[in-house]
């Protein structure tokens, strides 16, 4: 189990290089990369905090403005919402890391050591002051949640990261930190410490060529093209139990265009879709490949083309519309039985006029529980329409109600 401090993380967004790194490691099921609670709040607590600075700022300049604004204004502030920063950091982190809760033990001791200053913990000398102030609590609790989880799990190796060389050392001596040496003797070679993520990359990963043929025929299959296609409708789908709820996902998207007027696509919000769309894979890039353990795993960025049927946003009625995602994607050339993994990806952006020339006509929506085969078939052929009229949009609108309640049933 690879086991990060919080500073590995500071300043890392769940969308870079080292992170999808990280995700493949895990992934591949070579290594397990973790967190303790600890960290994790931390990291969620230093994004919150500078949340709250940046609206406590925005606050008092909106403040001053509408003082000297001559006329009434109506603008007003959505309400700080610091919770729920921390929440959206805690899930984006927990997609990459699992998260170690500590145990009662740990925090009694972590408790104890700051309080007799026994490492990692210390006193610090501070300005305005009169006496020395103990610290290191959170530090200690990390360290414990790392040191226990090795000795519950004896037939795995920890590998614990963290740049902190002033409280912990660099793991290659603990001269100084004696109680942290005698954490970790009977435990010898299955605790390794280090102040880089590097050595432990280098232990499970070697960086190898890979054909990008391979890659393109990989995701050209119509597997992976399923495989986007029901994860782009779980995201950006709609909830036939929930038709009614105000906030269904949304996303930008293109109008099917009409065919006298195809170099002018109309873009807007659209969604959610009404079925699974049709996914088309449209570019690969930034290609990369490792050698773990006895396969050979690539990460790379594709580009998908995403057509289907969609509430149109504010225009009344429902109408084709296209739109593009970006993926990162881990897969394997070499391993028959590996699926396509979604790392990260990124927002869908409406499709031009040159991407609606790339695309083929989309299949009919694929059928759900509860829908008879004439009703499909309507659905299908309103599909084919460029712009269903309203009363198709509403008679749509009934089947699906219709269709859940017989699944319901």
């Amino acid at each position: 189990m690879i086991i990060l401090d919080t500073n590995m993380l500071w300043g890392v967004s769940p969308d870079n290089a080292s992170v999808d790194l990280l995700k493949t490691i895990r992934a591949t099921g070579v290594q397990g990369v973790a967190v303790p609670w600890t960290v994790m709040e931390e990291l969620a607590a230093q994004r919150a905090l500078k949340y709250q600075e940046k609206y406590d700022a925005a606050f008092h300049a909106h403040k001053a403005l509408r003082l000297i604004t001559p006329w009434e204004t109506n603008a007003v502030m959505q309400p700080l919402e610091t919770e729920k920063v921390r929440r959206y950091w805690r899930d984006a982190f927990a997609a990459i890391l699992e998260v170690l809760p500590p145990s009662a033990s740990v925090l009694q001791e972590a408790a104890y050591r700051e309080a007799n200053v026994i490492s990692p913990c210390k006193q610090l000398e501070m300005k305005g002051v009169n006496k020395p102030v103990k610290t290191g609590s959170r530090d200690a609790a990390i360290w414990l949640t790392a040191v226990e989880y090795a000795r519950e799990h004896p037939d795995e190796t920890v590998y614990f990261v963290s740049k902190n060389t002033n409280d912990f050392g660099d793991g290659s001596s603990y001269k100084g930190r004696a109680r942290l040496w005698r954490d970790i003797q009977e435990l010898g070679d299955r605790f390794k410490h280090y102040a880089s993520l590097d050595p432990v990359v280098a232990e499970f990963t070697q960086p190898t060529e890979v054909d990008d043929a391979l890659v393109q025929e990989q995701v050209g299959t119509p597997e992976a093209a399923s495989i986007i296609a029901r994860e782009a409708g779980a995201k950006w789908g709609a909830d036939v139990e929930n038709m009614h709820a105000f906030d269904a996902p949304t996303f930008l998207g293109t109008l099917w265009p009409d065919s006298e007027d195809s170099e002018r696509p109309l873009m807007g919000g659209a969604g959610p879709w009404i079925t699974t769309p049709y996914a088309q894979v449209d570019l690969v890039s930034d290609v990369s490949a490792y050698r773990i353990g006895d396969h050979v795993w690539c990460t790379a960025t594709v580009r998908w083309l995403l057509t289907g049927l969609a509430l149109l946003g504010r225009q009344a009625g429902l109408g084709r519309v296209g739109c593009a995602w970006e993926t990162r994607l881990l897969l394997s050339p070499t391993r028959a039985e590996s699926q396509l993994t979604i790392l990260r990806s990124s927002s869908p952006r409406p499709l031009t006029a040159d991407d609606f020339q790339r695309l083929s006509t989309p299949a009919a929506s694929a059928s759900l529980p509860g829908y008879s085969a004439e009703v499909w078939q309507q659905l299908a052929e309103w599909q084919e329409a460029e712009k269903p009229t309203l009363l198709q949009s509403a008679l749509m609108a009934m089947a699906l109600w219709a269709g859940s309640r017989r699944k319901d049933g």
